[in-house]
C-alpha cells in the first residue's frame, strides 16, 4: 500500500449521533407539522414559568444588566432550582421530564439542617431545565426583541400569562420572603411552595386557557395546528393516547394509511395523517440504512478499497433471494408490516453484532416495503411530494425514483449502489460536516483509497423519539385530552 495523506485523522471529541446523516430529516418533517412542542419540550408549565421569571426579573432586579448572562446567573437558575427542590420536598408525584432532579435530589438527601441554599451547579446549560423552551416563547409571541435590544421584552400576551402565573404563587412564603433574597430557605417554606406550584399546572386554570390559545392557533391568524386535531381525534374516536414510541409508530404508520390499516377518519384529517405516516416512514428508511451500515462496519476487519469492501459485504451476507435476480422478481409482493419492521429493528440495534450477516437482506427488504407503501400514491399532492424529497439525494423520493428506474437491474447491483452512495459516501460527507464543527464522527479512516475501521468505537443505533407523544402530553396538561389519574 502506498503512503498518502490521512484525510480524517482527528483529535476532537467523538460523536456517535446520526453517523449517516439520515436521522434528522424525520425530525425536520415533524417540526413542520407539529411546531413549538418537540421531544424536549413536552410540559407547557415551563412556558408559563419562564414568562413569569422574565416578568419578575424586569420588575424586581433594576440594578442588574439586562442580558442573558445576568438573567441566567442571578435569577433564572435560582428560581428553577428552588422549583425542582420544592417538588422533591413536597413529594409531588408528577415529575415527568422535570430537569435538574438528580443534583437537587442529592442535596435534599444530604441536607441535615432543614435549611436550603441555592446550588448553581445543579444544571450547567443556560436556562437550566428550560433551555429548550425559550424559543417557543418567541414562536408563540409571548416575548420579542425591540429594535436593537439584545435581551427580549415580554409582549402584552406574555405579561398577562406571567401575571396569571404569579397570582397563584404570590401567597406562598417563598414568594413573599425568599425568592429575591439570598437567605437559606426553611424546608417547610419549600414544601408549601411545592404544594402550590407544579409541573402539571394543576390549579393554574387561566394559564392553561392562554397556553391553549397560543399553542393551538397562531395569533397572526394562520391555520390551526392540525396535529392537535389528529391527537384529539385519536383520543375521542378511538380512545388512543400515544405514550409509547413503538405504539406510536404502529398507529401513525399503520392504522390510518390508505395502504396500512382500514380505520376510518374524517376527510379533513387526511393531509396530516399522510404527513405523520411519512415521518414514520422516514424513520424506518433511516433504520434500514443504519442496519446495513452496522453490518458493513462489522466486516471492515482489515484495510480495504471501497470496491473490495462492498464486494465482501455482498458475498458474506445471507440473503433469501439471489443477488443476480432482477429487482422486479421480489418487489411486487414484498411488504413488511409494522410488526416486521419492529422485529428487525429489535434484532439489529445496539452494540450486538451477532446475526448481522442478515442485515443487508433485512435492509433491502425494508426499503422495498417502504417503496411499495409510498410509490404510486394517488392521494399525494405537491406538498406531499416536497415532504418526500426532504433529505436531498438520500430521501424517500430518491428511493422511489431509484426503484422505479431499476426494476430490471440485478438486486446485487442496486444494493452495491445503496451501500456506496447512501451509506459509505454519505457517512463521509456527514462526518466532514461534523469535523468542521469540531467533532469527530468518522467510523472509518480513509488513507490513500483504503478504508480502516475505527476500532475505538462500536457502532450502534436506536429508533428516535416522536414528538407526537410530547404533543399528547402537553394536551393532557392543558386539559384538552382528559385521562383518568
Amino acid at each position: 500500500m502506498n503512503n498518502g495523506p490521512q484525510l480524517n485523522e482527528l483529535t476532537q471529541t467523538f460523536t456517535t449521533r446520526d453517523s449517516l446523516g439520515v436521522e434528522g430529516v424525520a425530525a425536520s418533517m415533524a417540526a413542520a407539522i407539529c411546531p413549538i412542542i418537540n421531544t424536549v419540550t413536552p410540559r407547557p408549565f415551563y412556558w408559563a414559568f419562564l414568562c413569569w421569571i422574565y416578568y419578575d426579573f424586569y420588575m424586581n432586579e433594576p440594578n442588574i444588566k439586562r442580558d442573558y448572562q445576568s438573567f441566567d446567573r442571578y435569577f433564572l437558575k435560582k428560581q428553577d432550582y428552588f422549583f425542582v427542590l420544592s417538588q422533591l420536598l413536597a413529594d409531588n408525584p408528577d415529575r415527568e421530564r422535570m430537569a435538574g432532579v438528580e443534583k437537587a435530589s442529592t442535596n435534599k438527601n444530604n441536607n441535615t439542617s432543614g435549611f436550603y441554599e441555592f446550588d448553581s451547579s445543579y444544571f450547567k446549560s443556560r436556562f437550566g431545565g428550560m433551555q429548550y423552551y425559550n424559543s417557543g416563547l418567541f414562536t408563540m409571541g409571548l416575548v420579542n426583541f425591540k429594535h436593537s435590544q439584545s435581551f427580549p421584552n415580554l409582549t402584552g400576551y406574555g405579561e398577562k400569562l406571567a401575571k396569571d402565573f404569579e397570582r397563584i404563587i404570590k401567597d406562598t412564603e417563598y414568594y413573599s420572603k425568599y425568592r429575591l433574597s439570598d437567605k437559606s430557605i426553611p424546608k417547610n417554606v419549600l414544601i408549601e411552595y411545592g404544594n402550590k406550584i407544579n409541573i402539571g399546572l394543576k390549579g393554574f386554570d387561566d394559564c392553561k386557557v392562554m397556553l391553549r390559545e397560543h399553542l393551538l392557533e397562531k395569533h397572526e391568524g394562520n391555520q390551526r395546528n392540525e396535529s392537535w386535531d389528529y391527537a384529539l381525534f385519536l383520543h375521542n374516536d378511538y380512545n388512543i393516547v400515544l405514550s409509547d414510541y413503538s405504539f406510536a409508530r404502529e398507529t401513525l404508520y399503520n392504522k390510518f394509511s390508505p395502504r396500512g390499516g382500514n380505520e376510518t377518519y374524517p376527510v379533513e384529517l387526511g393531509n396530516i395523517i399522510k404527513k405523520w405516516e411519512m415521518v414514520i416512514a422516514r424513520q424506518y428508511f433511516a433504520a434500514s440504512l443504519e442496519i446495513m451500515w452496522k453490518y458493513m462496519l462489522s466486516i471492515l476487519n482489515s484495510p480495504k478499497t471501497k470496491e473490495k469492501w462492498i464486494e465482501d459485504g455482498l458475498n458474506d451476507s445471507i440473503f433469501d433471494f439471489e443477488l443476480n435476480d432482477c429487482l422486479e422478481t421480489i418487489i411486487e409482493n414484498d411488504y413488511y408490516d409494522y410488526k416486521s419492521f419492529e422485529e428487525i429493528i429489535k434484532k439489529s440495534y445496539g452494540n450486538k453484532i451477532k446475526g448481522v450477516e442478515n442485515n443487508l437482506c433485512y435492509g433491502i427488504r425494508m426499503l422495498i416495503s417502504l417503496y411499495n407503501r409510498l410509490s404510486d400514491r394517488e392521494d399525494y399532492n405537491k406538498d406531499d411530494e416536497m415532504f418526500l424529497k426532504m433529505g436531498d439525494y438520500v430521501s424517500l423520493y430518491s428511493l422511489i425514483d431509484l426503484f422505479n428506474k431499476s426494476k430490471k437491474k440485478k438486486i446485487g447491483d442496486i444494493l452495491a449502489y445503496i451501500i456506496d452512495k447512501w451509506i459509505i459516501v454519505h457517512h463521509y460527507e456527514t462526518a466532514i460536516v461534523k469535523m468542521v464543527a469540531g467533532r469527530d464522527g468518522f467510523y472509518y479512516k480513509l488513507v490513500d483509497g483504503y478504508y480502516f475501521k475505527n476500532e475505538e468505537y462500536e457502532y450502534s443505533f436506536d429508533m428516535p423519539g416522536i414528538r407526537f407523544l410530547q404533543l399528547t402530553k402537553a394536551m393532557i396538561d392543558l386539559d384538552i385530552i382528559k385521562v383518568s389519574d
